[in-house]
């Protein structure tokens, strides 16, 4: 390990002390250190550039942090590591009270690096592409701000396989199976099983259920509301508009996101840690 760029939300309580404490632990064992202008330790650069020539990104923030921070530097190949100062904090694999110990597992190599795969999203008008992104977690189909019910139809390789009238659908990747998904009742998924899962929200009807499909399956989503605002949102980060016109096609992608994980941790002691534990 000879660099490590820093990313923080910025709006975390002691995120500037936090940043300059892992420099100068960094710094005392001839670590490089690159972090973004805002936090003023380390040689600065500034979000949006492409980033300085680090092995490693450290994203200080919770789960949100770290999903703004792949979307923007995920497909690089660079491995992330997050350091948790939010709450679930699932995406995140250091808590700050174990900072200084999981910093040297990092510094000696003690550590391994999972591939996650990520989703691409594309809308279609008339056949014509108009807008794409990617997703770490989720793609989701939901109403606007007025309360009324939605009504999408749900295609898996040109196949309906769902005609959902509630409040949307979520596309996720089993990276994003713990998050927004599981709120609505899909399944948790441990992230090296290849599929995506499809979990209807809040349906108002009981033969809606979450349904996993193939990981090279072409999901397609088209609202039959004329009137009724539907959005899309990918990873709680981006926003796009749906409308009766257009057709959303969601794939695996090409590109996949690094995350570095310490060992001597894994999936399930994670998951027994944020979920199990919470409910004692």
């Amino acid at each position: 390990m000879k660099a490590v760029a820093i990313i923080a939300n910025l709006s975390k309580p002691n995120v500037h002390e936090i940043a300059r404490d892992i420099t100068a632990w960094l710094e005392a064992r001839r670590v490089k250190v690159y972090s973004q202008q805002e936090l003023g330790c380390g040689q600065g650069f500034s979000l949006g550039e492409p980033l300085p020539p680090a092995d490693l990104i450290m994203v200080l923030g919770g789960d949100g942090t770290f999903l703004a921070v792949a979307g923007m530097y995920g497909p690089s190949g660079i491995p992330l590591l997050g350091v948790n100062l939010g709450h679930l904090g699932f995406l995140t694999e250091v808590e700050v009270g174990d900072l200084e110990q999981d910093l040297d597992k990092l510094v000696q190599g003690d550590y391994c690096v999972e591939r996650r795969g990520m989703l691409d999203a594309r809308v279609f008008r008339q056949g014509k592409l108009v807008s794409q992104a990617l997703a770490l977690n989720d793609v989701v189909v939901a109403k606007g701000p007025l309360a009324r019910i939605l009504h999408l139809e749900v295609a898996v390789e040109g196949v309906r396989i769902g005609n959902y009238r509630g409040d949307g659908v979520i596309v996720a990747t089993p990276t994003g199976s713990t998050g927004y998904s599981l709120s609505a009742g899909g399944p948790i998924v441990p992230p090296n099983v290849d599929i995506i899962l499809v979990t209807p929200i809040c349906p108002h009807t009981l033969n809606a259920r979450p349904i996993v499909v193939d990981k090279g399956a072409v999901i397609t989503v088209r609202t039959m509301n004329s009137q009724s605002e539907t959005f899309i949102t990918l990873d709680g980060q981006q926003g796009m508009e749906l409308d009766c016109d257009a057709v959303l096609e969601i794939t695996s992608s090409k590109h996949e996101t690094s995350l570095v994980r310490l060992k001597g941790k894994n999936f399930f002691d994670i998951l027994a840690k944020k979920i199990v534990d919470q409910d004692h």
